[in-house]
């Protein structure tokens, strides 16, 4: 009989997903084969150190008793540290493995300017933008509101630089307002950008691997319910939006969603599984790639298990596939 892996699942952190990361975490535990795998939950706290969860107690876990009480680590850290490649590090110099894509790899995609950048040179079309750092901000609003105002123009969407699961995110809808909203988001944030405004439908699309080669799940048309758009309300919240899994767009725009999905992927050198997501122009039908996701949420409303469900990959096959990839 093999011997069970042990598996460390690392959920929470310090960052503005916290919450989210807790409930991802405790879907994977709930969702692992018991047949291959013990779960043991890790908690990153919000002090920066590490718990071991156990008979509903914390503990204090040493780095280096981490790497002698499993054999890997699943990370279901979102945001900072989690997706931008800060934990990976860490695991790496501690020679721990662990899932997902590697330190590169994983702040190239949470780097919504350095992915916009890659998405480009792969031929990938995606929305104009100028981006700013809040020194900049600072010495320079007048003309920054110009440049966005003349090479942006309204509506247009800000986005923290450096954030996940649509955090900071705002609409704004006329130059009056953007010196206002920059004001508070630099409250929260040190870079931000300032991008077009696409109008069309929102798609997402995941990507798993097997045997070392990715393919594309079922695409999902995604209908913000709480909000203009797909934001954190819609994403979280019950009810906040509807999932058309698979998408009820023509064969010919979910195959290009798909292998958009896929070379994304590759771009950005990600591993085990991404998702990633996509405006279609309403006038044109023009595929636009507006960021790729390396630890997508796995709450029971979120779209990557949802759309691996649809093509006959169970929550806990996708995990298995996931552990495997490494």
């Amino acid at each position: 009989m093999n011997k069970k892996l042990r598996i460390g699942i690392l959920m929470g952190g310090p960052s503005k997903e916290r919450a989210i990361s807790l409930i991802t975490g405790k879907a994977i535990l709930e969702n692992l084969d018991k047949k291959k795998y013990i779960g043991i939950p890790i908690e990153f706290g919000k002090n920066r150190k590490f718990y071991e969860i156990k008979n509903k107690k914390k503990k204090v876990l040493n780095l280096y008793d981490l790497k002698k009480k499993v054999d890997l680590v699943f990370i279901a850290l979102h945001g900072t540290f989690g997706e931008d490649g800060g934990v990976q590090g860490l695991f790496e110099s501690l020679d721990i493995k662990y899932t997902g894509s590697d330190v590169l790899s994983s702040a190239l995609a949470m780097n919504k300017v350095l992915s916009a950048q890659i998405y480009w040179m792969n031929k990938m079309d995606t929305p104009d933008f100028e981006h700013f750092h809040k020194k900049e901000w600072v010495r320079s609003k007048k003309e920054i509101v110009k440049t966005v105002s003349k090479e942006i123009g309204f509506p247009c969407v800000l986005k923290p630089v450096n954030q996940g699961s649509t955090v900071g995110v705002k609409l704004v809808k006329k130059r009056s307002d953007l010196e206002k909203e920059l004001n508070k988001s630099f409250k929260d944030f040190d870079w931000m950008m300032a991008q077009k405004f696409i109008k069309g439908k929102e798609a997402t699309c995941g990507v798993l691997e097997k045997s070392g080669k990715p393919f594309a799940l079922a695409t999902t048309h995604i209908l913000p319910v709480l909000g203009e758009f797909y934001d954190y309300k819609a994403k979280y919240a019950k009810g906040g939006s509807t999932h058309i899994c698979p998408a009820d767009f023509s064969d010919k725009i979910n195959k290009v969603l798909q292998e958009k999905a896929i070379l994304a992927h590759n771009a950005l050198g990600c591993g085990g599984m991404s998702r990633t997501d996509f405006f279609v122009e309403d006038k044109t039908g023009k595929i636009q790639v507006i960021e790729t996701n390396t630890i997508p949420g796995m709450t029971s409303t979120s779209l990557l298990p949802e759309a691996a469900k649809k093509v006959g990959i169970s929550f806990s096959k996708m995990l298995d596939l996931i552990i495997k990839a490494i």
